[in-house]
């Protein structure tokens, strides 16, 4: 089905999410991933990502093809007088997706807005803890700093509650000018590493290294 523009209702339905799947979709919306939804329709996952993180984007897109109807898109922009290119995919609008979509975004003040929400304490697992590191993290003092800037103190502190739970780790919040950021130790990261070292892009291994 991957090379049929549009599918019948029963074709669409049929596709559904592998728990591998789910869970590395999840690791990129708490990152650079998005949700997209219009109207009645169902939901599609997007991400996209600079030209130079083409490794890590290829492998995302391996695991998500058959969610796709074609391959990804590339694109270029010229920010001050430089020009960036980069790397976009999009999944078909998917029966399969709503859960995820219901697990972070909500309508405030009519426009959907994206935000975290106590449930994902049963999602939570290695593989979205991989990916979200990927994504949003940096090396700090031998721990790892995880950039939470989109999402508000509250939520910040609903992570760290579910990282704490899920890992028996105990992160720790750093604020960076007008940011909240969650912050794992050394010793926390040498306790996870192990758990989340086999669902690393070797173009990423430096961030737990």
């Amino acid at each position: 089905m991957f090379f049929k523009q549009k599918l019948t209702r029963i074709e669409s339905i049929l596709i559904k999410l592998t728990p591998r799947v789910k869970s590395i979709i999840i690791g990129l919306i708490l990152s650079d991933g998005w949700l997209q939804k219009r109207g009645h329709w169902n939901p599609r996952v997007g991400f996209k990502q600079s030209i130079i993180n083409f490794p890590y984007f290829w492998h995302i897109y391996n695991e998500l093809a058959y969610l796709c109807s074609g391959s990804p898109m590339f694109g270029k922009s010229i920010i001050r007088g430089k020009t960036f290119f980069s790397i976009t995919l999009q999944t078909r609008q998917l029966d399969c997706i709503l859960e995820i979509f219901n697990l972070f975004y909500v309508i405030k003040n009519g426009q959907l807005t994206k935000t975290v929400k106590p449930q994902l304490l049963f999602y939570m697992d290695y593989i979205v803890l991989a990916h979200w590191i990927m994504g949003d993290g940096a090396k700090r003092n031998k721990g790892i700093i995880i950039c939470t800037d989109n999402f508000t103190l509250e939520e910040v502190v609903l992570l760290i509650n579910i990282l704490i739970i899920k890992f028996e780790i105990n992160p720790s919040i750093h604020k960076e000018r007008k940011n909240f950021r969650i912050y794992i130790n050394n010793k926390d990261l040498m306790k996870i590493k192990p758990h989340i070292l086999p669902f690393f892009v070797d173009q990423f291994l430096y961030k737990i290294n």
